[in-house]
């Protein structure tokens, strides 16, 4: 884009809960069900049909409030946003205008290792619509999706780039993770943006029009539609053309964004209170007792400080299982800890396709482990074997590593000597180790490993040719 202009990004995030229930109805909340199999009389909007308030909910959206450093309103009340659209059944949708459960928060993103604020203006709960099929000349209605419960989340006009935008969405979306509140999977829909942009010239203040682009279902859209969108108004205004505030799509065959309806400033959806629903007055101790989980924000900083490299640490916060597992290994060296658990652990998991959540190996048997090859009583090597052999056995770790003899025991022959006997033997070897130290180091620990009969402590082996030959 460029580079005398400026581009001013505010996100809307629609984020599905994945509570039990719809938001108001005793429908099941699943996704990927036959169509029109989750429904009731109160999701399709049935004459006499009274909504009811699910309060897991509500909950959810105290937590996330509660993340994002949001002032909490203790009055839950509910409005009704009157518009039609074939797949809105009742003609208007329940949401939260007036009295947004959150409001003044924000979130930390880091944008090429800095880190940057995003301020967001409000968060409140609605009901999902049902869901559009386009085929052919059809356009089939799936109610599965009416009435699931939404919270959108409303970042004020503070993005200046597609990377900007792209992290923000990452964090909202790990974030949500790690509270358990959603799956946030953009490709089954249940964490959806809206963009709205402008641009102006760097250096003012003004807001000029914006363009918001619906429903982008992936990050590299998000950044695609940015992009084109940004230089489609630059060029605009350079060549002294006007456009109007609208809606548009993004269109993936050609990766430009095109127009669907007008947007004035003020759409008048005739809000008010929805006679329906009581209002829900939330009590201290109620907000007091909901307990958030460690965010990704200050799970990060706990991780850098540990030594875990970028690599390790975006594993982490993108695997809320991965980070469960390693958090609850106490060993003596959190680093070494997470050494192992992504070598070996995770290669295990991947190589034998294996869920973490129900892998025999515990966190209690890794802590073992580990602590076993920090005091220099199991090779690292000796590590897959006997996480597999764990995992496929209802033995004692202990028992098992003793069955296998896998415990290093002493030698009759020192270390020193094992040394001198294979240099004696290969007597070209000590130039080797000049040449290339991996090379001669490798070879000599194979050739120790036969003279000991594996029994050779490979750590204590590795310092003594360090000490050396480096």
């Amino acid at each position: 884009m460029n580079k005398d202009w400026e581009i001013v990004i505010g996100i809307e995030i629609h984020l599905e809960l994945n509570t039990k229930t719809k938001m108001f109805s005793p429908a099941l909340n699943s996704y990927g069900n036959e169509p029109n199999t989750s429904v009731t009389n109160i999701d399709l909007a049935y004459p006499g049909a009274l909504p009811l308030v699910n309060s897991a909910a509500i909950i959810k959206g105290i937590k996330l409030a509660k993340a994002l450093h949001m002032t909490i309103d203790k009055l839950v009340r509910f409005d009704r946003k009157n518009y039609f659209y074939p797949d809105l059944t009742k003609g208007y949708q329940i949401t939260q205008q007036f009295n947004p459960i959150g409001k003044d928060g924000s979130i930390q993103t880091k944008v090429n290792g800095q880190w940057k604020e995003v301020l967001i203006e409000r968060i409140h709960l609605e009901e999902d619509t049902a869901k559009s099929l386009h085929e052919s000349q059809y356009t089939y209605l799936n109610y599965n999706r009416a009435g699931v419960p939404l919270i959108e989340i409303v970042s004020r006009p503070v993005i200046h780039s597609a990377e900007e935008a792209i992290v923000y969405i990452e964090a909202i979306r790990q974030t949500a993770l790690v509270l358990n509140i959603s799956d946030a999977k953009m490709n089954e829909g249940s964490l959806r943006t809206d963009i709205n942009i402008s641009v102006r010239k760097k250096g003012t203040n003004d807001l000029n029009t914006r363009v918001e682009i619906k429903n982008l279902n992936s990050l590299s859209n998000v950044e695609k539609a940015i992009n084109y969108e940004a230089n489609y108004q630059v060029q605009c205004y350079l060549e002294g053309k006007t456009f109007e505030q609208e809606t548009k799509r993004f269109d993936e065959a050609t990766e430009t964004t095109i127009s669907m309806r007008s947007k004035s400033d003020s759409v008048d959806y005739k809000y008010f209170p929805d006679p329906n629903l009581p209002y829900i007055n939330l009590s201290d101790e109620l907000v007091d007792s909901v307990i958030i989980e460690e965010i990704p924000y200050d799970k990060e900083i706990r991780y850098v400080a540990s030594g875990l490299n970028q690599v390790q640490i975006s594993q982490l916060l993108n695997n809320v299982e991965y980070s469960k597992y390693l958090d609850a290994i106490n060993a003596k060296d959190f680093k070494k800890s997470a050494n192992i658990f992504f070598a070996d652990i995770v290669s295990y998991i991947n190589q034998n396709n294996k869920n973490i959540a129900t892998l025999s190996f515990t966190p209690q048997d890794a802590q073992k482990l580990i602590n076993f090859v920090i005091d220099n009583k199991i090779n690292k090597a000796d590590i897959k074997k006997i996480i597999e052999a764990k995992d496929n056995s209802d033995d004692d770790l202990i028992k098992i590593i003793e069955s296998h003899d896998l415990f290093i025991k002493e030698m009759s022959l020192s270390l020193d000597e094992v040394i001198n006997a294979i240099l004696k033997e290969n007597p070209d070897l000590e130039e080797e180790f000049k040449r290339n130290y991996q090379r001669a180091s490798k070879f000599m620990l194979g050739q120790a490993m036969k003279k000991t009969m594996g029994k050779a402590n490979v750590a204590e082996l590795n310092k003594k040719l360090a000490e050396r030959f480096q």
